[in-house]
């Protein structure tokens, strides 16, 4: 990467929520988490980075804003986060990497992934999960290096943060994953809570959409599959 790393400013660094960049720690596979618009002050990715079950034994996890903690450029954050995870890939070349996004982080996670080579034979593949992904400038259309994209979303929503995520430009349907689950607002999860934007842990763990499995659980199927 020709690009420098973003440096973040103090301004950005004191948020209660701040990024936990990825090192290039020994791993099997990294799990990449990039939260959306005010997420540094949400925390609702940064809460799913802590509390979503492992996927690996030895993965090595990573938390970032959806700007990469600049103040208004996101196109700053592409080639940062992108950095970091070609870091880590030269230390494991063998090891997966797993970038889930949430809202505008969906999409800033699909721009990174368009700033990774595809993977070699028997090398680490890059897998994409997009949850409730909104961004009216960025387009659903699926990176050379992904392996495998899931995506899911959330129809007939009841919530006023769901209304923010409208005028973001929500992408609902992506033609080019490889699985969409859709979510009814008007119904809830497991647990009782209505299915809405905000609620992100229980989009990608719910098994109450359209699909028979949780996105999580297809995830985790794919990462058990050959390379």
């Amino acid at each position: 990467m020709a690009e420098q790393p973003v440096a973040v400013s103090a301004r950005a660094a004191k948020v209660p929520y701040p990024q936990r960049p990825l090192s290039a720690q020994p791993a099997d596979v990294a799990v990449v988490f990039i939260g959306g618009f005010g997420d540094e002050i949400s925390g609702i990715v940064e809460y799913m980075a802590r509390c979503l079950p492992p996927v690996s034994a030895k993965e090595a996890r990573a938390y970032y804003h959806w700007n990469g903690g600049e103040i208004a450029d996101a196109t700053r954050a592409y080639p940062y986060i992108a950095s970091a995870i070609q870091a880590f890939r030269q230390q494991n070349p063998h090891a997966d990497v797993v970038l889930i996004g949430h809202s505008m982080g969906a999409a800033t996670a699909l721009k990174v992934a368009e700033l990774l080579p595809p993977p070699a034979e028997n090398e680490g593949r890059v897998l994409l999960v997009t949850i409730d992904p909104a961004d009216r400038v960025v387009q659903p259309i699926r990176p050379a290096s992904v392996f495998w994209w899931g995506n899911c979303y959330v129809v007939n929503s009841q919530s006023g943060h769901d209304f923010i995520a409208e005028l973001g430009g929500r992408w609902n349907h992506c033609g080019q994953a490889d699985a969409n689950i859709k979510f009814n607002g008007l119904r809830r999860d497991e647990y009782g809570h209505v299915f809405i934007h905000d609620n992100a842990f229980s989009l990608i763990m719910s098994r109450r959409g359209n699909a028979p499995q949780a996105l999580y659980d297809m995830l985790r199927l794919h990462l058990s599959s050959d390379k």
